[in-house]
């Protein structure tokens, strides 16, 4: 019995060491399987399982850096970049049942068709878009289908937006989707702006969804670099209204109005009538895209003429006190005759321009000769590009003088067979402003990178390229200066207590259709300058309007524009008046023709819109547009009418009460409000 007992218990204990040691070796070879698998997973098929687990927890997306802002001179933004959301899709994700109901519903959120949308979500591709730029109502609705649908996400991403609207919208420009250039200066200095192209990582959340695109703070040092421009949006809005309201009281077709620094070149303001505004660029006609004061030809008319004198003069030819004989108004040319609206008979040179005669003109180049006339003409840069920095523009058309016929000579005196653009026309009289020396019109000062350094300036020294000599520009200046007299063709365009000059054109627009000039569309224009206190430089001012239907000539529709604009000017600049605090009688004397019915001026305009000096005064006086002036100004014109005055706020006069042109009599109320934004 008991050696039974105790091979049993031998048994049992030589079973349990088996079962011990079997257990020991299971787990030890399953430890070493799990080691051996591990080594496999993290060593030999390392690469291999971080790339899948990449691909499933980012995605890599080529997205452009921001592009870089254009600022005003006075600092404000013209066009900068905010984030937007786009839709985008993996179809990879999802299958094809899914793809099919998913087209179906996002179809009419997103106002497209169902089969464009399956035709994207189908196949095997990592990344499509399905909406860029959503609205905020398109992001709400569709929050609850990027949740349930792994494959669909949102992306933000820079959408440009210019949030003065319509200001210096066709100066501007546009870019398409992508923020890449289109049109204006987004175009011409597009490898500036535009950032750089990089590869960021989407990182993704368990339900595919795309964790956050936004915070990528190392694409800052790609961003695009930022313009700063000359254009000051204060002088670019006033030029805009006031050309606004020159056109629809014409009842024009379009107009256009340049400011530019006679010294530099650089453009203040270019407005264009009707305006523009590229946040809405597909809801407008791409006619109203372009800027044509750099990209449209047109004939100057008699703002020509003041080129033809400066050939008289620099040829040594003429003197500006020697006289032509105007011939009484008809003049023959070969097979043609030449024509003034009023005849006249000796006239000097400077009178030639005052009264603007055709025929005057003619005989000066006539005398001088077509290559000396055509040197002088190139040497103001007619019939090349200006340089300014601006896409798109011509070189102007001005035939070789061994081509011309004398008619054709005596034509491009008063402006008739050359074509320019209207910045082309304002640098040539730039040069006359600033003593003879040409310069290029610019619209950028400078431009700044990312990390705060200057990568460009435009020159600040004075250009020593010469148009003409400064005798001649200041025996123009004076003859410039006669054109604003009562009986010149622009007394609209004078401005009590500061020195005018400038010139009249109204030009017949030639019909293509039928070959000829037309006898019923014209360009009505205006252009000139207001001397500035001493150490500022001349601002020139040009105002064209296109078509103008109430009357065809600049000294009617064009001028009155120009006097509102440089008003602007000169209380902006803090221009002091030529004789001080003038006495309200004599300021609204001046405003009073304004207001005055000039028949005169509409039906005798030597040429271009010549008035009588003869001109019935008014006994009723006016109130006169004080906006701009200082506070003391205004109070020492309207003291003599003993009235009520009220102000309110700091700064210059922002707007007053009684309205300009309101007829004014003894013991009213004047109500003026200031502002330091003036």
């Amino acid at each position: 019995m008991r050696r039974t007992g105790k091979r049993t218990s031998k048994r049992d204990d030589i079973r349990l060491r088996r079962r011990m040691n079997l257990l020991a070796g299971i787990v030890f070879l399953s430890l070493g399987a799990i080691v051996a698998r591990a080594y496999y997973l993290q060593i030999v098929k390392h690469d291999y399982y971080l790339a899948r687990q990449q691909r499933q927890s980012s995605s890599n997306l080529l997205v452009n850096c921001d592009r870089g802002e254009i600022l005003a001179a006075d600092g404000g933004a013209l066009a900068v970049n905010i984030k937007g959301h786009s839709l985008f899709a993996e179809p990879r994700r999802l299958n094809r049942k899914e793809s099919r109901k998913l087209a179906r519903e996002l179809a009419p959120i997103l106002k497209t068709r169902s089969r464009t949308l399956e035709k994207k979500l189908s196949g095997r591709r990592g990344f499509v878009w399905l909406k860029r730029s959503l609205t905020p109502k398109q992001v709400k609705t569709l929050e609850p289908w990027c949740r349930k649908y792994r494959g669909l996400s949102f992306l933000k991403e820079n959408r440009r937006v210019y949030p003065n609207r319509e200001l210096a919208g066709q100066v501007i420009g546009f870019t398409d989707i992508d923020c890449r250039g289109l049109e204006g200066l987004e175009l011409y200095y597009d490898k500036y702006l535009r950032g750089r192209r990089v590869y960021i990582e989407l990182e993704h959340d368990a339900r595919s969804q795309v964790v956050d695109s936004s915070k990528h703070p190392e694409l800052d040092r790609y961003r695009g670099k930022t313009l700063y421009l000359t254009l000051d949006r204060h002088l670019q809005a006033w030029a805009e209204r006031e050309l606004e309201e020159a056109v629809r009281g014409s009842r024009g077709k379009r107009g256009v109005a340049v400011i530019m620094d006679a010294d530099n070149g650089a453009i203040l303001a270019m407005a264009q009538y009707p305006r523009f505004n590229p946040n809405s660029k597909r809801r407008n006609d791409p006619s109203l895209w372009r800027n044509r004061a750099v990209t449209d030809l047109m004939e100057p008319g008699s703002t020509f003429k003041v080129f033809t004198l400066v050939a008289a003069l620099e040829s040594g030819v003429y003197r500006i006190d020697d006289q032509i004989d105007c011939e009484n108004g008809r003049y023959r040319v070969g097979r043609r005759t030449i024509h003034d609206t009023h005849g006249h008979g000796l006239l000097r040179l400077d009178e030639v321009l005052k009264y603007s005669s055709n025929i005057g003109c003619s005989k000066i180049v006539t005398r001088v000769g077509a290559e000396r006339f055509y040197k002088v003409l190139k040497n103001f840069g007619f019939g090349s590009r200006s340089g300014i920095d601006f896409p798109h523009e011509p070189a102007g058309r001005l035939r070789s003088w061994k081509k011309w016929r004398p008619i054709d000579l005596c034509n491009l005196a008063f402006g008739q067979g050359v074509a320019l653009t209207p910045v082309q026309l304002v640098a040539a009289y730039a040069a006359l402003a600033n003593g003879g020396r040409r310069v290029t019109p610019h619209l950028v000062e400078r431009i700044v990178n990312s990390e705060g350094w200057t990568v460009y300036e435009y020159p600040a020294g004075k250009s020593t390229r010469r148009a003409c000599s400064p005798r001649v520009a200041k025996a123009l200046d004076r003859a410039l200066a006669m054109v604003v007299e009562d009986d010149g063709t622009a007394p609209r365009a004078r401005i009590p207590g500061y020195r005018v000059a400038g010139k009249t054109g109204t030009a017949q627009k030639f019909d293509f259709t039928k070959k000829c000039y037309s006898h019923n569309n014209y360009w009505a224009s205006f252009i000139g300058y207001v001397d500035p206190p001493a150490g500022q430089s001349r601002k020139v001012v040009y105002v064209m309007i296109d078509e103008p239907r109430s009357s065809i000539y600049g000294g009617v529709v064009a001028a009155p524009a120009f006097k509102r604009i440089n008003q602007r000017l000169a209380g902006y600049y803090n221009y002091p008046t030529t004789t001080g605090a003038a006495s309200l009688a004599a300021l609204l004397a001046e405003e009073d023709k304004k207001n005055t019915e000039l028949a005169r001026e509409e039906q005798s305009p030597a040429s271009d819109e010549r008035t009588s000096a003869s001109g019935r005064h008014l006994e009723a006086r006016v109130m006169p547009d004080l906006t701009g002036r200082t506070i003391r100004e205004a109070l020492t014109l309207v003291s003599c009418y003993r009235g009520q005055v009220e102000i309110t706020g700091e700064g210059r006069i922002a707007a007053q009460q009684p309205r300009p042109g309101t007829r004014l009599q003894p013991g009213l109320k004047f109500v003026f409000k200031l502002s330091r934004d003036i």
